[in-house]
C-alpha cells in the first residue's frame, strides 16, 4: 500500500491540510512525436556531463517530461531502460518545485555511472540554470 506525505500547517487558526504529490501521472510524460518536435523546435538547450537537457514553454501551461534515450546510448534494452528510471525518478522527485513547462532530457553515455543522486543533482542543476525551479525544495547543489 503506498502513503502519501501529508504536511500539516495551521493557516488563520484552523487546520489545513496539503499534499505534496511524487506521483507520476501519464498525463505528465511527453507520447507524440509532434510534441518532441515542439520542444527541439522552440526549447532552450542545457548541457551537463551526463545530460542534454531542453526546456520549452508548455502550451497548456502544464508540466510535462519525455525521455529519448536510443540505441546510441546502448545497444542493451537493459541499461537504456536504467537510465530511463534514473531521469523519470529524478523528474519526480524535482516535480513539486517546476514551474509549467515541457522538459526533454537525452542521457550520454556518462550517466551509466551515476546513481540516482548523481542524475537528480545534475537534473535539477540544468533545470535551475534554465530558471525552470522554484527553488522552495529542490534539493542543496554543492557550490
Amino acid at each position: 500500500m503506498i502513503r502519501r506525505k501529508v504536511l500539516t500547517a495551521a493557516a488563520s487558526g484552523a487546520d489545513c491540510r496539503r499534499e505534496i504529490r511524487f506521483r507520476l501521472n501519464k498525463r505528465e510524460k511527453l507520447r507524440f512525436k509532434s510534441q518532441f518536435d515542439q520542444i527541439r523546435r522552440d526549447g532552450i538547450k542545457g548541457v551537463a556531463p551526463g545530460m542534454v537537457v531542453v526546456v520549452a514553454p508548455s502550451p497548456e501551461n502544464k508540466l510535462e517530461c519525455g525521455v529519448i534515450c536510443s540505441k546510441k546510448y546502448s545497444l542493451l534494452a537493459v541499461i537504456r531502460n536504467r537510465a530511463r528510471r534514473l531521469v523519470w525518478e529524478s523528474f519526480r522527485m524535482l516535480k513539486p518545485d517546476l514551474s509549467p513547462c515541457r522538459i526533454l532530457v537525452i542521457p550520454r553515455r556518462k550517466m551509466m555511472n551515476y546513481n540516482r543522486m548523481q542524475v537528480t543533482m545534475e537534473l535539477a542543476a540544468i533545470l535551475k540554470e534554465r530558471q525552470v525551479t522554484t527553488g522552495t525544495n529542490s534539493p542543496q547543489l554543492p557550490e
